[in-house]
């Protein structure tokens, strides 16, 4: 089996799909909202490079960097070229058809990794691999599967990894596929505040339209900080709010935000503790501090990932 659909998954299955998509299938489980989809599997990623032959070309070319006879951004380049001139085998495609078109005629989808370096409590891969956000149609959703296979080969990642002592050879990349929200506000919660490790604390980001606005680091968001001894906002500080992201034609676009969304906080009071509820909710099913980004349409909480902070004490 190479594709999983998340309602299928838990923690158990991070060995088959990383431990973004397990943790997805896990909140599922706890009935807590998420936008729904399937995963393709380590073993889609393995079959589909050894088909191809792309294992050959991803030592070679590591090797002549090594040696010096080919900079890092050329030996990135070929590999990626390799993954996209790649032809992913008819089996896969089938199931992987199966599961988009459930979705819905086609349905806009992110397409992201979940590969087994990613969202580990000793090490936080989060962004070397990419994302892409609003594919939609067959040939456009097997072109950014591919592209995000290829991302574990990019130079950042490739330099993250050297950096961090983790063997090129022995990682295993997942695609994880959602259908895309539309949310009025989204942003990334810290179950325990990374600005003095209390973890009595929680931070709530905050901007209009999509989450990856804050992700990116584009915005400066709103910020509140919920003290969870004293049950109330402690701290909240206007952020610029100077664009919000937007679905768009296959792809998002960046918007500038008019005065009334720069003046205006994105999340009133009530959100703000229904998002805490929510992620406090996550944090005691995985026994430790999560950094969540989350969506909200129409008044429905949405979370998008969980993963575990790695840079607290």
């Amino acid at each position: 089996m190479y594709v999983r659909n998340l309602k299928e998954l838990n923690i158990r299955d991070n060995i088959n799909v990383g431990g973004k998509a397990a943790n997805l299938g896990e909140l599922y489980s706890l009935k807590i909202n998420i936008p729904m989809g399937f995963c393709i599997t380590y073993n889609a990623y393995e079959d589909f490079i050894k088909e191809n032959g792309i294992n050959e070309s991803i030592k070679h070319y590591l090797s002549e960097n090594l040696n010096g006879k080919m900079s890092l951004e050329e030996c990135s380049n070929y590999i990626l070229e390799s993954f996209l001139h790649g032809n992913i085998p008819i089996h896969i495609k089938i199931e992987i058809i199966r599961e988009y078109r459930a979705l819905g005629k086609k349905a806009c989808v992110a397409v992201r990794s979940s590969a087994n370096v990613e969202d580990r409590k000793e090490a936080s891969f989060a962004g070397q691999q990419d994302t892409f956000l609003n594919i939609s149609g067959d040939f456009n959703v097997f072109q950014h599967i591919k592209k995000c296979w290829a991302s574990l080969w990019s130079p950042r990642a490739i330099d993250y990894r050297r950096k961090n002592n983790f063997d090129d050879h022995h990682i295993q990349m997942a695609v994880l596929i959602q259908k895309m929200i539309s949310p009025d506000a989204a942003g990334v919660v810290f179950t325990c505040n990374p600005m003095n490790d209390q973890k009595g604390e929680v931070l709530v980001n905050s901007t209009y339209g999509l989450g990856e606005a804050v992700a990116s680091g584009t915005v400066s968001p709103d910020t509140y900080v919920y003290d969870m001894n004293k049950k109330r906002i402690i701290y909240r500080q206007k952020g610029g709010k100077e664009y919000r992201f937007i679905n768009s034609d296959n792809g998002i676009k960046k918007v500038l935000n008019n005065r009334k969304f720069k003046q205006t906080y994105s999340l009133n009071y009530l959100n703000v503790l229904r998002l805490v509820k929510v992620c406090k909710k996550i944090e005691g099913r995985f026994g430790c501090p999560q950094d969540i980004e989350w969506g909200i349409v129409n008044g429905k909480i949405y979370i998008v990932q969980s993963r575990p902070i790695t840079n607290i004490r």
